[in-house]
């Protein structure tokens, strides 16, 4: 049993740039591309990239992981929200090149999409208050506005929209959504429009929503209808074709260029001369963002027959290889074309196979051939599970069966999950939804004959909900053939394994042990604190992570072994076929090999 563990270092880094600006720079007059980049586990920072050089500026945050807000005030000033675990709003002085006073928005963990006001003021929608912020920079002031939303199980506000005059425009959900519209002059929030409709475009002339493809047109001030003719003419382009059918975000810099970023590239072209070229794809030269990548949190590990480990990135949709023979690593561009990370890691027949949010995504990729994603060569993204399934919460295995198995977490705003089936020969993708109704899958295993899962009330865009929570044991080919049932308090998780004909999964502050020919519950054991993650390290013995603590347990005995206390808690970790055990705190990766 391990009594030490060393630390190998940090090769997760990455960019995840969740909005961008452009600006006249005060300081030489030139024309700046602003990427705010958000590091998970560390802090985020801004990216001023001279359009005409190509030379870039990193000033890291005071506080914070960065997000998804960013505001030009005036080509003075950067305002940037930032989440998660509490949102800081920041201000950042273009001629002094430094930072204001963090100011926080108390109880609330996330700043979304922020927008200027006609009054010169910045407007913010929040997580989990689902408010709305107002920021006066002549003060460097921060109040709350309210709620956006009367119902209390509405989360979120986001988008916002400042560009009608006297008008903001936000969007809430996701238990129900809808739109409210907020006076400048009286203070007042009015409802707007009909629930479903999204916004797609404000501005003095007209409010433009979409729903099931129409778009509809309002006033945006007396909020009644539009007749729409001539009126979709008008809307503003901000997306352009790759020639690889992607659509990427564009802003207008002051030349009158375009500018956009690509997972973990950016680039600057010249703006289509009519409306008809815009609907053409464009060739694009992608140019690396000229800054070093920070480290960020490792989310996945997995380790190879090679020896080499791979894992994935919190936030930012990229993977990293660790070679333990040399010590180098590598960090991959962009693994799909949609946001979010990859959560499930499995390496067979050579290949990896990965399941990631928030597409919902399949993907394949072959170490030893070149990399090609932008043209879904290698990697390549196979059938997608969304609209209804979109995040991997349970992680990814390799089945009795030979083949990858997923288990997820249902669109935002609902209840419910599925699991997916990858054929490694074929690439074709199979997916359930609901095996346990209205739960999503947290955690996921297999032996030689089934597939185990765990199942809770978590969801993407609601609370937490407290219900019975249950072991699934799903027979391929049948469906499922068996479950457990626990108590609301009796929480399951992402903790779960299955080894020697048994299954020792984490439930509340235990573990239970399941025998899969008896099918019923054996064992609980006590723990310190809730298991975070599990990994077999023998035919009959597990690694166990609770708390900040790393134990193993004997499956004949049934007694955990303390052996060491650990810098955090593990939420990712994989054992190697040579005998080491690696694991992540964050973003730092360590290593014992005491198992050998």
């Amino acid at each position: 049993m391990p009594t030490t563990y060393s630390e190998i270092g940090q090769p997760c880094r990455n960019f995840n740039i969740l909005a961008t600006e452009v600006l006249t720079d005060p300081l030489d007059g030139k024309d700046k591309f602003v990427l705010s980049n958000f590091a998970m586990g560390g802090t985020g920072s801004i990216i001023l990239i001279d359009a005409a050089t190509g030379e870039g500026e990193t000033f890291e945050l005071p506080v914070g992981a960065g997000a998804w807000g960013l505001v030009n005030w005036r080509n003075e000033k950067l305002v940037v929200g930032t989440c998660v675990q509490q949102a800081y709003l920041h201000v950042f002085d273009l001629k002094a090149r430094s930072w204001a006073k963090p100011l926080q928005s108390p109880g609330e963990e996330y700043f979304w999409k922020m927008a200027l006001g006609s009054d010169g003021k910045v407007y913010g929608g929040t997580y989990p208050g689902c408010a709305l912020m107002q920021y006066d920079p002549l003060t460097h002031s921060l109040i709350r506005l309210g709620r956006v939303s009367d119902n209390e199980k509405n989360l979120y506000s986001r988008p916002v929209w400042g560009e009608a005059e006297g008008r903001i425009f936000v969007q809430y959900g996701f238990e129900t959504n809808g739109n409210k519209v907020y006076d400048i002059a009286s203070g007042e929030f009015a409802s707007f429009a009909s629930p479903g409709e999204e916004i797609k475009e404000v501005c003095n002339e007209f409010v433009c929503t979409q729903q099931e493809g129409r778009l509809r047109f309002y006033d945006p001030q007396t909020l009644r209808p539009l007749d729409p003719s001539g009126l979709e003419q008008r809307l503003e382009f901000t997306a352009i074709e790759l020639a690889n059918g992607q659509k990427i975000s564009v802003k207008r810099l002051p030349s009158g260029k375009l500018a956009g970023v690509r997972g973990q590239d950016y680039f600057i072209i010249e703006a289509p001369s009519s409306a008809a070229n815009w609907q053409q794809p464009l060739e694009v030269e992608l140019k690396r963002i000229p800054s070093e990548a920070p480290p960020t949190s490792i989310h996945t590990l997995q380790t190879d027959t090679t020896g080499n480990v791979w894992g994935a990135s919190g936030f930012g949709q990229t993977i990293f290889r660790f070679t333990p023979q040399n010590g180098q690593f590598w960090n991959s561009p962009a693994v799909c074309n949609r946001g979010g990370e990859v959560y499930g890691i499995v390496s067979t027949e050579d290949r990896l196979f990965f399941s990631s949010y928030v597409g919902g995504d399949h993907i394949v990729y072959d170490p030893s051939a070149p990399w090609d994603q932008l043209n879904n060569v290698n990697p390549q993204t196979l059938r997608s599970v969304a609209p209804q399934l979109i995040r991997p919460e349970g992680r990814s295995v390799l089945g009795p069966d030979g083949a990858v198995w997923t288990g997820w977490s249902a669109k935002y705003g609902t209840y419910g999950g599925g699991l997916s089936r990858v054929d490694p020969q074929t690439l074709e993708v199979t997916s359930w939804y609901d095996p346990i109704p209205e739960q999503q899958v947290a955690g996921i295993a297999a032996d030689d004959e089934y597939i185990y899962f765990t199942t809770n009330g978590g969801a993407s865009g609601l609370a937490y909900r407290d219900v019975d929570c249950h072991l699934g044991v799903w027979k391929p080919g049948t469906g499922v053939i068996h479950q457990e049932t626990f108590e609301p308090a009796e929480r399951t998780g992402k903790a779960i394994i299955a080894l020697g004909g048994e299954v020792l999964f984490g439930v509340g502050k235990t573990l239970r042990i399941f025998d899969k020919q008896k099918l019923e519950l054996t064992e609980t054991i006590p723990l310190p604190a809730p298991c975070s993650w599990l990994v077999a390290v023998g035919d009959r013995k597990a690694a166990v992570f609770s708390g900040n603590r790393l134990g193993e347990i004997d499956m004949d005995s049934r007694v955990i072994t303390w052996a060491a206390e650990l810098p955090g808690q593990v939420h990712a970790a994989a054992a190697a076929d040579s005998g080491e055990l690696y694991f992540a705190v964050g973003s730092t990766l360590f290593v014992t090999d005491n198992y050998k």
